[in-house]
């Protein structure tokens, strides 16, 4: 498995540094890694931000910040690993708004990156588990950061995801069998029918929750309290990664 991982930074002195840096970082069995390096992120193409699975993006360009890019990166979908680099302390909440991963300052970057750098591996090693389901007799597999939700209908399975290959994808399976499965990866049971992926959650109501792609689905309302505080908490998760 090859990472590709892009350092952008206006500063050709620094991004040569921090290549440097993260080229030394030991990798997991079977990775091998491609470091892509600009100084130029005005010129950063769609394209290529699809290739990469980490990023380490200075805040503070002139021409096209790191925030800027990021924001790009959530609009076209990607669950990219976002490491944002500053010269400053505090936090931007700008940050929790493209699931920022991590702030590495530059003056820590020897003490802090190699922690940073192996964190980030294990999240997008993470990232890699897949649904695996069968039909007709083929099997297929489904990334976990692919499915929006699961819908479950007459003893049938239909995933909607991100990637719209298709509309969705069918298969013959039990709700509860896949709960068990995937909430230990942040997937929600809101309702007998549905279990959501909390990434793709935009808002969580008494009666509905809205996703991503501007879905609405039903939420029992018997459980809110409960499924409020699970997902509160993955909430709190998320933006503990940020410090």
């Amino acid at each position: 498995m090859e990472i590709k991982v892009l350092i952008c930074d206006d500063e050709p002195a620094f991004v040569d540094q921090m290549a440097q840096a993260v080229q030394s970082q030991p990798l997991p069995a079977g990775v091998s890694m491609n470091i892509i390096k600009t100084t130029r992120p005005e010129e950063l193409t769609d394209e290529q931000l699809r290739q990469c699975q980490l990023m380490f993006l200075d805040i503070d360009m002139e021409e096209r910040s790191g925030m800027e890019i990021a924001r790009c990166v959530r609009k076209l979908g990607l669950d990219t690993i976002l490491i944002f680099v500053t010269h400053y302390v505090q936090f931007s909440p700008e940050g929790y708004e493209v699931s920022a991963f991590r702030y590495l300052l530059k003056q820590e970057l020897q003490q802090k990156l190699p922690g940073y750098f192996q964190e980030a591996m294990a999240e997008i090693l993470r990232e890699e588990k897949v649904l695996q389901y069968s039909l007709n007799g083929e099997v297929y597999q489904l990334a976990h950061t692919n499915i929006l939700y699961l819908e479950s209908y007459q003893r049938m399975i239909y995933a909607h995801t991100v990637k719209l290959e298709q509309a969705e994808y069918q298969f013959y399976g039990i709700l509860e069998k896949l709960t068990e499965e995937l909430e230990p990866d942040g997937f929600l049971r809101i309702q007998k029918s549905y279990l959501v992926n909390m990434a793709h959650i935009k808002k969580l109501n008494f009666d509905r929750v809205l996703m991503s792609n501007g879905k609405v689905l039903p939420v029992s309302q018997k459980r809110y309290s409960e499924l409020k505080k699970r997902y509160l908490s993955w909430i709190g998760s998320q933006w503990a990664r940020l410090h």
